[in-house]
């Protein structure tokens, strides 16, 4: 039978216990119940003061003007969602840009003063002239046209986009002043405009060289308020200027264009990087660190060690980014031995041309890889089995296919430049772990494009956003997309209908897979490679998007300490944020284990709370992963789970309770170690 008793363990870890009458000092009973209950509000005020470090690393090119207004704007209801769950949360924020060659890492603190036309509001839509865009939004647009056969990339996105020509910003009001409540509505975007004042106008018309041909829309940065003096970073009193730091001056240099999250992170933090002082002074040693990525395009961090033919040098001056201690002019021993003659190039560095493709841009591997890269053959083989994934066998050699993952021979100029430049992911995800005594207070989150709305409760609807064409769904190279066609062959009518539906989540996962490497493919397309450029995987009102596959790399290392938001995605940036509000409440609320489990005991942990109605309801939580229906799960000792000697020092780590859903703070969580002890139970 299963004998029940009380152990007294609340007292001494602050716990409300269910059963009072001993003291802390009292001897455990052995094999019998052990108990204790805690409110859900008191985990983390149990805790003390809850540090959280944010570093988000903002994309500051033309295009990402409308995410970082919405970020700003949305940006209030995330601390607010944070400060409802986390009691007595101490928040210290800085931002840094993804431009790690100029800006390489500097906490940001100068707000845009203005958008240049890169950032003029257009929508992508099929048009050869300026009737089909006059039809579909109203007079005074204009198509800036591709011929049709130039129209669509491999992967079905658009080339071709309209853009509203003005001559006064009341012309902008009329088409835009109801732009954040309408969405996607343009018939309610429409109407309201009809009649709307223009003095509440956020749009401004630009007319560069005079004139309406060159006309266009675009909302400045609302940063009319901000102080012209800003800290380099933020804290709990001066939050509300986060739009201030956010709203970023847009750069289109070369320097800018190679973005390089990962690397501007990293550069951000190192305490013995660039910018020592700014560590010191940010970090706290407690804290839990959050490190944001907000971008609509991948990682193209370049490895210090990459080398290309493309930069020849003299002297470190001549290659870009020298400055900022991103790029050295050295001897290359390998292109020298094929020159004939001494060839310094510039390591760390990549041509401007690449920054559209870091998609399709490899990890660098090593030095005798990359000297083997110039001509385009690095490993023996007999047939393409002896060749890895996206590479045949010819010659001898292993080689890139033109949709090969890692691949960008159509735009190597010259012919066999090296293609594997970047820094690999896990190395940043090391140095980001490294930053931490305790690894699990490190947590990551990136707001990317991807190829479908990611997230419960986001539903795609429609086949026709998925951007996967019929070449890529009948090529043999593209082995996702072949996995995928024989998964749709098989699939219910209502998972190809709606992929969010329950039961279809293999079917959903084979298509966004297949949508990413699509994706890629169209990237590297062999028939079109000007237009590769224009490439897109995903396409809203709310943005449009690269694949940002490295930093969904690196938030899926870090496991339950990771997320990924879609910009993409239905409702914009606002889910985003609240996904990631939800993952750093449901990270920071746990509770320490006060002692292991000892073999034959059991853990029973229920949750209980009132209802609207007034009634109390008592819910048995299940141990496990969300996605096996799982409410919580217990986790390997961790620093912030102390078990302390009589001086209060520690002496050990203990296990900890999380939870896989934000928990209601008005409920409480019981805890039980059941054991079994005079035979089975009965």
């Amino acid at each position: 039978m299963l004998q029940r008793g009380i152990f007294w363990l609340g007292c001494c870890l602050g716990l409300t216990v269910l059963v009072s009458g001993q003291a802390c000092e009292d001897v455990p009973v052995h094999d019998v119940t052990k108990s204790f209950a805690i409110e859900v509000s008191q985990i983390t005020e149990k805790q003390g003061k809850i540090e959280l470090d944010f570093l988000w690393v903002i994309d500051n090119s033309a295009s990402m003007s409308g995410e970082q207004y919405a970020l700003s704007k949305s940006f209030g209801e995330f601390v607010e969602k944070l400060e409802k769950y986390l009691a007595n949360i101490d928040i210290r924020l800085a931002v840094t840009t993804t431009d790690a060659i100029t800006n390489a890492g500097k906490f940001m603190n100068t707000p845009a003063k203005d958008y240049p036309p890169a950032a003029f509001e257009t929508m992508k839509y099929a048009c050869l002239g300026n009737e089909d865009c006059v039809k579909k939004y109203g007079k005074g647009w204009e198509c800036k046209a591709y011929p049709a056969s130039q129209m669509y990339n491999l992967n079905r996105s658009i080339n071709s986009f309209c853009i509203f020509r003005c001559a006064s910003d009341a012309d902008c009001c009329g088409e835009f002043c109801f732009e954040d409540e309408c969405g996607s509505d343009q018939s309610c975007l429409k109407d309201q405009c009809s009649d709307a004042p223009n003095a509440g106008c956020t749009f401004d018309c630009k007319q560069p060289g005079g004139g309406m041909s060159n006309s266009g829309c675009l909302r400045p940065p609302d940063t009319k308020d901000c102080p012209s003096s800003l800290p380099k970073f933020l804290t709990m009193n001066t939050l509300d200027r986060f739009k201030c730091n956010a709203l970023l001056e847009p750069q289109q240099s070369y320097q800018a264009n190679i973005e390089q999250g990962l690397k501007a992170a990293w550069l951000a933090l190192d305490p013995v990087g660039p910018n020592p002082e700014q560590v010191k002074s940010f970090l706290r040693k407690d804290a839990y660190l959050v490190v944001v990525f907000v971008t609509d395009e991948d990682d193209c961090s370049i490895d210090s060690r990459f080398a290309s033919p493309n930069f020849t040098c003299s002297e470190d001056k001549d290659c870009p980014g020298y400055q900022g201690g991103q790029a050295v002019c050295k001897t290359d021993m390998h292109y020298s031995q094929m020159s004939g003659k001494q060839i310094k190039l510039c390591h760390g560095i990549v041509k401007k041309d690449y920054y559209n493709s870091c998609s399709l841009l490899g990890d660098y591997l090593g030095e005798a890889h990359h000297n083997c890269a110039y001509d385009m053959g690095c490993k023996d083989c007999a047939s393409d089995d002896d060749c890895g994934y996206g590479w045949y066998c010819k010659s001898g050699k292993c080689r890139p296919y033109i949709y090969g993952l890692p691949n960008i021979a159509t735009f190597q100029n010259p012919p066999g430049t090296p293609i594997y430049a970047l820094t690999p992911v896990a190395e940043f995800y090391s140095r980001l772990r490294s930053l931490k005594s305790d690894p699990a207070k490190v947590l990551v989150a990136a707001i990317i494009g991807d190829g479908m709305p990611v997230g419960e409760g986001t539903k795609t609807n429609k086949e026709e956003p998925s951007l996967i064409s019929n070449a890529c769904m009948e090529d043999a190279k593209l082995k996702k997309c072949q996995a995928f066609k024989g998964i749709k062959e098989k699939a219910a009518a209502d998972c190809i209908k709606d992929p969010d539906t329950e039961g279809c989540e293999d079917y959903r996962q084979a298509k966004l897979e297949c949508v990413r490497e699509c994706y890629i493919a169209s990237k590297g397309d062999p028939q079109s490679p000007t237009m590769a450029k224009n490439s897109y995987i995903c396409l809203s009102p709310y943005g449009q998007a690269d694949f940002g596959s490295r930093y969904v790399q690196i938030a899926e290392m870090f496991g339950p300490n990771g997320r990924v938001a879609n910009l993409c995605g239905e409702a914009g940036i606002v889910p985003a944020l609240e996904t990631i509000a939800e993952l750093i409440i449901r990270r920071v609320t746990k509770i320490c284990l006060p002692m292991e489990l000892k073999e034959g005991e059991t853990l029973v942990v229920t949750m209980t709370k009132v209802n609207k109605d007034g009634s109390i309801e008592t819910i048995p939580l299940v141990q496990g992963d969300a996605e096996e229906g799982g409410d919580y799960k217990i986790e390997s000792p961790t620093q912030s789970c102390c078990f302390p000697d009589d001086k209060g020092n520690c002496t050990g780590t203990l296990k900890a309770i999380t939870f896989n859903n934000v928990l209601d703070p008005e409920a409480s969580i019981e805890v039980r170690y059941e054991a079994q002890v005079g035979g089975a139970a009965e």
